[in-house]
């Protein structure tokens, strides 16, 4: 079979295979943050307590079970209690790696489907390119969703290859492993759906039956007890009102790794995704057309399909939740705005759909169409990457100080982790994880300018109050500035605030000096006082903590 590259370059199959998963790894383990960050406060700091102040098992379960918001979490809850009993307390850092194993899972179940296939690794080098990446960073150091969508999507990608197998013993593994996913989140009960499909292609009609049957109880048992269906009513109804804007948005959400221009205004910034949306969607219905089809030829007796069929049902137990998924959010979510279809949380599904469908078409061609196949696989695949990389990694960078930064001001002045001073979120959040950390259940992480000593030198620091935003200057160094942190500090109080211009791309890829720091906080987490401003900063090996003579004078909000 003739190959996409030259047999002198084989050396690098390895290397270019090992590229992505190091290389995700590595910033995994790098930006990842032991601090808990909105709905993470109920999901976990919450649910800890009450866990553990439970009298009985049945409160226990209970605990493990209750909804939260849309979904129940068992998986996501496990994860905590098990990082808690490994570590002493809750550990978000711990849980967040947890849940990006699944991505590793994944890639490793799809190497699997690729290896029966018989082809060269270099066939499949681009498949961890599509897959690995900080396009969904939210997803990748966000505790909450790194335990839901990439859990979620592994557990479902388990379940459609034991179905996708046929076997007995495979599908009574399938059953109960389908049940966890659907009380890991609630989009894995499109697995239910999904695998009806897949059963009734393969001719298990009795197996269909009792997955419908099973299916169903489990439906309707997951849905007692919501008191939240977070709007779906009036979700509805903008459907009727912009039925083309759902259109759109669906079509953004599945072409959701094309989005190359990140800082186009909207809607310039969806182009690329709806056109690659479109051509990914013609491209898997072409894919499925060239399938065996029980109402276009004669089915296949029962356990005796070919590996080439077990891929075919495998691609399509997991199309179908993935294009089912992305119904749903076309239909429920697109009254929040036309961004939320590009919001980095969501990223990880169509990063799924790439791999499948470059799979997929590697086992529907072959001789020269697969070979060309493979290099548009390469290109693509190393573009998506590249892209994602370069726009988003300094977003990672970004948020991995910052969560730095709010987890020091929540911790000691009681905003910064979620709400706005004064409303009841903001009281909610502060409440529960005060009452954490007294019990033990959670440790804040240390000041991220612990180490930084103060020197007396002043510099050059200015502080703007503005009706909404607190704007902060500070003078540059040099040397490129690796880390710097704008400091408010009062006799009673001290604020962090990251730098922000560090992470703009032409100072954060070529590691340029900066003339001025500059760096931003809401007028309102301040409180009244009078602070003296000043900036933590790194360049190199040398750290410091100095002040200038200015003296910013917050007062009482009305």
């Amino acid at each position: 079979m003739p190959q996409p590259v030259s047999k002198r370059f084989s050396w690098l199959v390895w290397p270019l295979l090992a590229l992505p998963v190091a290389l995700y790894a590595a910033i995994a383990l790098r930006y990842i943050v032991n601090v808990p960050w909105y709905d993470d406060v109920e999901m976990f700091v919450l649910f800890i307590q009450d866990f553990f102040q439970a009298d009985s098992l049945h409160d226990k379960v209970y605990w493990l079970l209750e909804p939260n918001n849309e979904h129940r979490i068992l998986f996501a809850k496990l994860a905590a209690l098990g990082t808690y009993l490994a570590t002493g307390h809750l550990n978000f850092r711990g849980m967040i790696l947890v849940g990006n194993l699944f991505l590793f899972g994944t890639l490793a179940l799809l190497f699997v489907v690729f290896r029966s296939m018989r082809l060269s690794l270099w066939a499949f080098v681009p498949v961890p390119f599509f897959l690995l990446h900080p396009q969904y960073y939210m997803t990748t150091s966000w505790s909450i969703t790194s335990l839901q969508h990439p859990v979620v999507l592994g557990l479902v990608c388990g379940v459609m290859y034991l179905l996708a197998l046929g076997g007995r013993n495979s599908f009574l593994w399938a059953i109960p492993l389908q049940i966890f996913a659907s009380l890991a989140m609630s989009n894995a009960l499109f697995g239910w759906a999904s695998g009806l499909v897949v059963l009734w292609r393969q001719g298990h009609y009795r197996r269909l039956a009792v997955w419908a049957a099973v299916g169903l109880v489990t439906g309707v048992l997951y849905g007692r007890g919501y008191a939240n269906t977070n709007g779906h009513g009036q979700s509805l109804a903008y459907v009727l009102a912009n039925p083309h804007l759902v259109v759109l948005g669906i079509l953004t959400f599945i072409g959701g790794s094309f989005d190359f221009l990140p800082r186009l205004p909207l809607p310039w910034r969806g182009v690329l995704p709806v056109l690659g949306g479109a051509g990914l969607v013609g491209l898997a219905g072409w894919l499925l057309s060239q399938m065996r089809w029980p109402f276009r030829w004669s089915a296949l007796p029962p356990d005796t399909q070919s590996v080439r069929e077990i891929n075919q049902n495998f691609f399509l137990g997991v199309y179908g939740v993935l294009f089912i998924n992305t119904l749903a959010v076309g239909l429920l979510r697109m009254r929040y705005g036309y961004d939320v279809m590009l919001v980095s949380n969501y990223m990880v599904y169509p990063a799924l759909l790439l791999c499948l469908l470059y799979l997929h078409g590697l086992q529907t061609l072959s001789g020269q169409p697969q070979v060309r196949w493979q290099r548009a696989g390469l290109v693509v695949g190393g573009l998506v990457w590249g892209m994602a990389y370069f726009w988003h990694l300094p977003d990672m960078a970004f948020r991995h100080r910052f969560m730095r930064a709010y987890g020091y001001n929540q911790q000691h002045n009681g905003i910064g982790l979620g709400g706005t001073t004064g409303d009841s979120l903001a009281e909610y959040i502060q409440t529960a994880l005060t009452g954490a950390v007294q019990k033990g259940y959670y440790v804040f992480p240390e000041s991220p300018v612990a180490d930084f000593p103060e020197k007396t030198q002043p510099i050059y620091a200015k502080a703007t109050l503005g009706p909404y935003y607190c704007f902060l200057e500070g003078e540059g160094l040099p040397d490129p500035v690796r880390e710097a942190y704008a400091v408010l500090r009062s006799p009673t109080t001290t604020y962090l605030v990251p730098a922000q211009n560090l992470y703009r791309l032409p100072i954060f890829w070529l590691r340029r000096p900066v003339v001025a720091l500059q760096a931003e906080i809401r007028a309102s987490d301040l409180k009244p006082g009078r602070y003296r401003v000043g900036w933590a900063r790194e360049s190199g090996s040398e750290k410091s903590l100095r002040f200038s003579d200015q003296v910013l004078t917050v007062l009482p909000r009305p």
